[in-house]
This record gives structure tokens, sequence and C-alpha cells, in this order.
């Protein structure tokens, strides 16, 4: 007897959006911090922006950059362990989250602990949606050993965010150009795209031919190749579903390398070669 095929048929462009922004927060912690940085990082806030922590109650994105000054010097890790989004009845979106935080400090001291977040968001449309309030408890202390979460924290934003502009099904070809290098190469299982002229048609090609794509991602790995390189691997659980009602998935092994300028708001993929794990089918 044949097994029936699932069709996964909710919406992924909200959450993508909003991971996208989660996964940015810690970045600035896990570098040192320069006014670039921080100039990026002040694109995730609305004016009016609140974070509540244990060191007390910030109002105000104008106040953000004063309080990064107690880190000055520290090594901080965030492993984020356990990502949820939320969508109340009122269309409220927030991202709840539990991580395991380590720091060292300049005296050389060690500290880590678990932490509870909760991200609230202005109201998500097709775009980064701003950071409305950030509420942070922590909830232990841990015998952790240092390790850094900067690799992977980096390349989740470029995954979700990548994955985002893939499911605008718009034909736009300008976020991309923030997400690659110059000299990137994408090896789909059409011919290799090198340009951002030939990504242009091929987003105006099959991608316009849908209602809804939708990625799930699956089994994530960064290997740190130097300072500023990463290999990732990652495969994409997808469903689509076409302009005439047509159901379909497919899923796909994607191996990227990733260029990393810690002053730019992403890293940049490279080099892209994608991999067919399971074929395209029809869902009935």
């Amino acid at each position: 007897m044949e097994a029936k095929q699932i069709f996964k048929s909710e919406r992924t462009l909200e959450s993508h959006l909003a991971k996208t922004q989660y996964y940015r927060w810690y970045q600035l912690y896990e570098r040192p911090i320069n006014e670039q940085r921080i100039t990026n990082q002040m694109d995730l806030f609305v004016d009016n922006v609140i974070i509540e922590s244990a060191t007390g109650i910030m109002k105000g994105k104008e106040n953000y950059p004063k309080r990064l000054d107690s880190y000055e010097g520290w090594k901080n890790a965030h492993h984020v362990q356990n990502v949820t989004l939320v969508i109340d009845k009122g269309s409220k979106i927030q991202i709840n989250a539990d991580i395991r935080y380590q720091n060292i400090q300049p005296d050389g001291k060690k500290a880590s602990y678990t932490l509870d977040y909760v991200m609230e968001f202005e109201d998500i449309s097709n775009e980064l949606p701003k950071l409305t309030r950030v509420i942070i408890k922590p909830t232990g202390e841990t015998k952790d050993t240092f390790e850094d979460a900067y690799p992977n924290n980096r390349v989740n934003s470029l995954m979700y965010f990548w994955l985002s502009n893939m499911e605008q099904l718009d034909g736009n070809v300008k976020p991309f150009e923030e997400l690659l290098t110059d000299d990137f190469e994408l090896n789909f299982s059409t011919a290799p795209i090198k340009s951002i002229k030939d990504l242009e048609i091929w987003l105006n090609g099959t991608p316009k031919q849908l209602s809804q794509s939708c990625h799930h991602p699956e089994n994530l790995s960064v290997k740190t190749i130097d300072d500023t390189t990463f290999e990732v691997s990652v495969a994409f659980d997808w469903y689509g579903i076409t302009k005439n009602g047509q159901k379909m998935k497919a899923k796909t092994l994607h191996k990227w390398v990733v260029i990393d300028d810690l002053n730019e708001r992403f890293a940049r993929i490279k080099k892209a070669d994608v991999k067919q794990i399971e074929p395209l089918s029809i869902i009935k």
C-alpha cells in the first residue's frame, strides 16, 4: 500500500522574517563592537523599543548604544536551544526562545546561564519586522565551557533571510544583492547562475508560476574555515502550490561557501551547490 504523502500547507514567510531578526540580535555581542555594527543593530528596533533584562528596563532605541558600554572586552556566546513563533488572535507576532548563554569577562572570569527570551515584533508585512520589545529572563546557572556561537547565529540569519526572499515570489532580485558575493556561483538543478541578471531571469521563471512556496530547514551545520569563511550544509524540505492550485513537494541538500564581513548586515553566499534528495512530486 502506497504511503500517503503529507503536504505542509502553513506559510513560512513570516516565520523566516522574524527568525532573521532574532538571530541578528545576538551577533553584535559575539564579536568586537564598533560603530558600524551598532548602526546595523539599531536597524532592528522601532524608535520606542523596550528591552527588559536582569540589569533593568531600557526604553527608546536612542539609549541602546550606552547600554553596550558594559560589554566592552567581553566574549559572549548565545547557543539557541529552542525557538518558536507565536501569532496571537490579533495577529501580533512574537518569538519565544531558550538559550545557553556563556561569557568570558575582561578579567578572565567565566559564567554561563540559561535564559528565556521573548521578542515582540511590529506587524509583519513582507519586509524585515522591527522589534518592539525584548524580554530576557535568567532561568538558571550552568557549568558550560565557552564555545563560540557567532558562526551559527550569523549563518542562521543569512539562511532565513535568503529563504524569505525566495518565498516572496515577486521576481525582485534586489534583496539578493546583499546576500551574494560579487563572484557568486549558484549551482541549481538548472544551469549555473553567476550573475545578478541571470538570477533575476530565474526568479521570474518557475517561481512566478507559484502562489505559495515554503521551506523547512533541516540539519543545519556550520564549519568555520577561517575568520571570514564558513562551510554550510542544510536540507530544505519544500512545499509549493502552483497558481492553478496544484500541490507539490521536494527536498534538496544545499552546500554553501559563505564569506563574512563583520560590518555588513549579513554574511554573503559565494557558492551554493544544490543536490536533490527527494525528487519533485505532485501531491493529490
